[in-house]
């Protein structure tokens, strides 16, 4: 069984399994999962916002918790030290403000667990602002997908925004690796 066929099978395990995951993995976003199993029955977008949501908050617990109890080396395997100074100076800065604006945009969100706990954040603080914003995430991309179907036609524009991320991510990689050559060269 294909990975897409076991999101298809198992539709609301499968979703808040990979939200769990998702949470504090660096895996792909929630929208690879969300959007597919939404377009296909549109009529659950509540029931699949709830299940993202609730599956993001019980993964963001475990990295919380991860990086509670082990520090920074936990991040050490999935960011740069640059990256990690830089995170852990916004979390003490912004504090739940952090988690919360991470929280609702594309940004690497499974960060937030890890840079909430090895930054002390209390915990029942982090969870309340992180489920929130996960909730409202899901809801409105829920929520969004079900007006876009029925105003849109949602596959082409699906494909049409997925080549522009690919291309974009690309983009990205590609100016990383000839900054990376360059100082060396240097």
């Amino acid at each position: 069984m294909s990975i897409q066929e076991f999101f298809i099978v198992w539709k609301d395990i499968g979703l808040i399994l990979y939200a769990i995951l998702k949470a504090f993995l660096p895996l792909p976003s929630l929208e690879v999962v969300l959007v597919p199993i939404m377009m296909a029955n549109p009529s659950h977008w509540f029931l699949y916002s709830l299940e993202g949501a609730i599956g993001t908050f019980i993964g963001g617990g475990i990295g919380y918790w991860l990086a509670h109890r082990y520090g920074r080396k936990v991040l050490s395997h999935m960011a740069s030290q640059g990256d990690i100074d830089k995170g852990e100076e916004l979390m003490k800065r912004y504090g739940v403000w952090a988690v919360f604006i991470g929280g609702i945009t594309p940004i690497p969100d499974f960060l937030l667990a890890y840079l909430a706990g090895f930054t002390q954040m209390r915990f029942w603080l982090f969870a309340l602002c992180d489920a929130f914003a996960r909730l409202l995430r899901s809801l409105l991309v829920c929520y969004g997908l079900l007006k876009l179907g029925e105003a849109i036609n949602i596959d082409w524009f699906g494909t049409v925004f997925s080549v522009i991320i690919l291309a974009w991510l690309l983009l990205r990689w590609a100016k990383e690796k000839y900054r990376v050559y360059k100082q060396a060269d240097i």
